[in-house]
Formats: C-alpha cells, sequence, structure tokens
C-alpha cells in the first residue's frame, strides 16, 4: 500500500500543500502532512529527517513510503511497479545544462547527486536509514544546532551499505532527452512526467527559506528557475531572446502587453527594464540575460540600471 507523507512549517503546508492533498485525493493515496514547527533551515531539515526515520521504523510489511515535499505534485498515477518495487527509489540529478549526473572529482566535498524528494522506501530499509541518520549528526553541531542536510549524505548512505537501489532522474534540465523526465524540478511536464518538484517560490516568496541565502537574495531570476516554471519551452527561449536584446516591439502574439509589460504563462517580462516577476509572487528580479550582457561587456540602458542598483 503506498503512503505519502509530507513535512513542513504551518506557512510552508497551508501556502503549498494544496496541490498535493488534491492529488493524493485523485489518485487515492493515503498522505500524511504534518506541520514542524518554525526554525533555521538547519533545524527544519534535521527534525524532518527524524520523523523519516520514525516512519521507516513504524512501517508495515506491505507499506510502500514516499517522501514528498508539500510543493510537490503527483502528475499521473505512480506506476504500479514502482509501488511493488522492495527497493528504494531515488532520483539522481541531471542538473542545470548538464546531460548526466555529476560524478565524483577529488575534493573537499561529498559526491551528493541524488535529490531527496521523491524517495521510496519500505520497512526493510530501515537499517540503512538508521545508518545515515546517524551518519548524518554525527557530522553536525547539535549544541549550535547546525545539522549536515539530510540530503548530502543518502549517497553515501546507500554505496557504503551497498544497497541494491532503483535509479530514476530528477531533470532540472530541459533540454536532457537521454532519459524520460519522469521526475522534474520545477512544475513542467512532459507526456512521461510523474512527480514534479517546483522551486520558485524558494527564489519569489519572501516568507520562505532557502539553503542558499545568496540565490535567494540575488537581484537576478536563474534561467532554470523561469524555464523550469514555464510550460513553452520554445516560447521561453524566444522570450529569453527578446529580453536580451531589450526590444519591446515585435513580441509573439500570445504575450500579451500590459503597461510595457508582456505577459505569459503566469509570469510578465519588461524588457526596457530587464526585469522578471510572477503573478503569485511579490518579488522581482532581474531576467537571467543580464548576466550574459554583463559577461559580454555590453553597454545597455538594463545593464546600467543594474550597475546603479548593485554598487
Amino acid at each position: 500500500m503506498l503512503k505519502v507523507f509530507a513535512y513542513g512549517t504551518d506557512y510552508f503546508v497551508d501556502t503549498y500543500a494544496k496541490g498535493l492533498i488534491q492529488d493524493c485525493k485523485k489518485f487515492n493515496y493515503e498522505l500524511t502532512l504534518e506541520k514542524v514547527s518554525e526554525g533555521s533551515f538547519s533545524v527544519i531539515n534535521h527534525v524532518i529527517h527524524q520523523k523519516m526515520l520514525q516512519v521507516v521504523k513504524e512501517a508495515g510489511n506491505q507499506d510502500r513510503i514516499l517522501f514528498l515535499d508539500p510543493e510537490c505534485r503527483i502528475i499521473k498515477p505512480i506506476p504500479q511497479h514502482w509501488i511493488e518495487d522492495t527497493r528504494p527509489i531515488v532520483c539522481y540529478k541531471i542538473q542545470h545544462g548538464k546531460h548526466d549526473i555529476d560524478r565524483y572529482r577529488y575534493g573537499h566535498t561529498l559526491q551528493n547527486s541524488i535529490q531527496m524528494q521523491p524517495i521510496f522506501l519500505s520497512q526493510k530499509d530501515i537499517s540503512w536509514v538508521q545508518w545515515w541518520y546517524d551518519v548524518s549528526l554525527a557530522a553536525s553541531d547539535p549544541e549550535n544546532e547546525q545539522y549536515s542536510p539530510h540530503e548530502l549524505f543518502l549517497e553515501l548512505a546507500l554505496t557504503y551499505n551497498k544497497i541494491d537501489l532503483h535509479k530514476q532522474f530528477c531533470v532540472y534540465n530541459r533540454a536532457y532527452t537521454k532519459n524520460k523526465h519522469h521526475v522534474v524540478k520545477g512544475s513542467y511536464t512532459t507526456d512521461d512526467t510523474i512527480i514534479t518538484h517546483p522551486d520558485v517560490h524558494g527564489m519569489l516568496d519572501p516568507n520562505t527559506k532557502h539553503a542558499i541565502d545568496q540565490r535567494k537574495s540575488s537581484r537576478v531570476l536563474e534561467e532554470r528557475t523561469l524555464h523550469n516554471h514555464f510550460q513553452d519551452y520554445k516560447l521561453v527561449k524566444i522570450i529569453d531572446e527578446l529580453m536580451f536584446k531589450e526590444k519591446d516591439q515585435d513580441w509573439p502574439s500570445v504575450c500579451i502587453n500590459r503597461d510595457g509589460w508582456y505577459e505569459s504563462h503566469a509570469w510578465s517580462f519588461n524588457p526596457k527594464q530587464g526585469l522578471v516577476k510572477h503573478r503569485d509572487f511579490p518579488t522581482i528580479k532581474y531576467h537571467h540575460s543580464i548576466i550574459r550582457k554583463q559577461t559580454a561587456g555590453l553597454k545597455t540602458p538594463v545593464t546600467k540600471l543594474y550597475a546603479e542598483e548593485t554598487e
């Protein structure tokens, strides 16, 4: 029996879990949606790891556990063979601009190629899941509430314990064609998409936390964030070029001009100011083409505005 679990703060669950609740009702999946106390990103991450460990400990022999984040969506029924598979199912990241998983290179870092959610587990996984939790805690500083990200040691736990696993992929790269986009990092879907993991809120919702403050506070919206939350991939690439050229004429007819802002797919673009915004969030950022112009040393009205703002 498939059981879905997701955790988040009051605000996060109330704001972002509505879609997942609807999906589980639609597909008749049992959903446990639990709220955790507010705290630092580190503490929230650790508390969720504790809860995941407890769920696996208490699972029944026939339970198939699926951990998701509250913002995840189940687009189509989970394949029955995924549910019946006795192995853990984990999703290796195909990062933006990449066409394969990242491989280990020498350095003072751990290999960390697996996306934390979604992950499918069963009762029999408790041994290595406990090892994973113990190692994560051993690498932390609980006295000062600094906990290592639970994702950090996941791949190590699987490889060290020689776990036979079912490998899927979480696609960050829209242009990736080697495997089907069963799981995507974003809200776009293909004919093959089963689970989406949106993350645009991490960049644009001022009420949410982000694991990397520098990314959230950046004045520029990353290309991947825009592309993966815009359904029409061909159209968004056309818009990219129009924003790069700062053109306020000759936009595609599906883009509606309202006071200098071209609207399409929940997004609005201002080519003369180089700005982009999403209808669900108050935050406005520069379109990622500003980086390309800066790198090329181009002097334009938008690069001048950006330079003045960031001095």
